[in-house]
């Protein structure tokens, strides 16, 4: 059973596999095209409670680009001073250019390296990379060894759990063939490949697959609330859970969920408050969290018509959960400029006229 007795130490956590890497905190924030940046990494950070590390996740990342990119020019490669504990997340099949990517990014410090077997869009496939390597197990354990021999930090596998069907048998000998390739730890999204982000996860196919392996594995696919999370830790053989798009509505998710596991430490930045929880206090925070977000976008990306289409393409993406959520959508995507967007934002704030919807219908 995952969770903490009143008389432990806030730091103290059960243990999981993910410790023998030196993770002590079990969950983890997924890698999302156009959202996981550094100005969203920092808003992550922003609401996790003081003394945890929990890993954030890149953008995806083209090895065939990053070796004649310069670190401080792209949005996607830039970091926050002295931030630790960020995976980046690695698309290709090419050992020179996995080789020069590694070399280039080692600098900025990073806790690990991802290699991303899951991404099923159309430009990814037609290079063999993404979902296109579950079609072929040795061919996507030499990306495997490649990478491991030219990192020296841990090296992690996003994928999914088949392509056109979940297949326990496929799955099984395609991760065995990952682990005996030198992964350090697997995350799988509980979906296939034709499904992309619809329907059901089938987080049970995951936690059967767990003890088969003796690597760690995490658990990905629509977990969208704190209760969610806890419930996939206490009742499934897996490792950690994996948050995706529900964190960029709810940034203060791992607060919610460490709180859930006995953990009494708050951010530093709401010292002595608790987690936001009913639907108007988790509305109130949303539209607070886009102000913080903005901030952010200002100070880690560099021109304000990108602050701006970054801005955007969260809250496409966020503003889901919110009940009438598309009013407050449409006032920023007519939204001429940042600080419009924020000085709407703070109107909005001030006539407190959103909840928030626990769970959602995914697409």
């Amino acid at each position: 059973m995952l969770s903490l007795s009143p008389t432990q130490p806030s730091q103290t956590w059960p243990t999981t596999r993910l410790e023998k890497l030196g993770l002590t905190f079990p969950v983890m924030v997924a890698p999302m095209v156009g959202l996981t940046h550094c100005a969203f990494r920092q808003l992550l950070r922003l609401y996790t409670p003081a003394g945890l590390n929990p890993l954030l996740f890149t953008e995806m990342l083209s090895t065939r680009r990053i070796p004649y990119e310069r670190l401080d020019k792209v949005d996607e490669l830039r970091t926050a001073v002295g931030e630790t504990h960020f995976v980046p997340q690695l698309l290709g099949n090419e050992e020179t250019y996995i080789a020069q990517s590694i070399r280039k990014l080692l600098p900025l410090s990073p806790w690990g390296f991802d290699i991303n077997m899951g991404c099923p869009a159309k430009q990814t496939l037609k290079h063999n990379w993404g979902v296109r390597l579950l079609g072929d197990a040795d061919y996507a354990a030499r990306v495997v060894e490649m990478t491991k021999k030219h990192s020296p930090l841990p090296v992690s596998v996003k994928m999914r759990c088949g392509q056109d069907k979940a297949d326990p048998e496929f799955l099984d000998a395609f991760t065995a063939k990952l682990e005996a390739a030198g992964a350090d730890w697997l995350t799988v999204h509980a979906r296939t490949q034709a499904q992309k982000h619809k329907g059901d996860a089938n987080w049970g196919m995951i936690s059967d697959l767990a003890p088969r392996r003796n690597i760690p594995l995490v658990v990905n696919g629509d977990i969208q609330t704190a209760a969610d999370a806890v419930s996939i830790l206490q009742t499934l053989n897996v490792d950690g859970v994996m948050i995706g798009r529900a964190a960029t509505a709810r940034p203060w998710i791992i607060w919610q969920i460490a709180e859930d596991l006995g953990y009494r430490d708050a951010p530093l930045a709401f010292a002595g408050m608790k987690a936001p929880r009913t639907p108007l206090e988790e509305g109130l925070a949303f539209l607070q969290a886009m102000i913080h977000l903005i901030d952010f976008l200002t100070l880690y990306i560099d021109a304000e018509e990108k602050q701006l289409r970054r801005f955007r393409f969260h809250v496409i993406n966020a503003h889901k959960w919110l009940f009438f959520g598309h009013a407050y959508y449409s006032r920023c995507m007519k939204a001429k400029s940042l600080a419009e967007a924020r000085e709407m934002t703070v109107a909005s704030l001030e006539l407190g006229s959103f909840t928030m919807s626990s769970r959602i219908t995914l697409f």
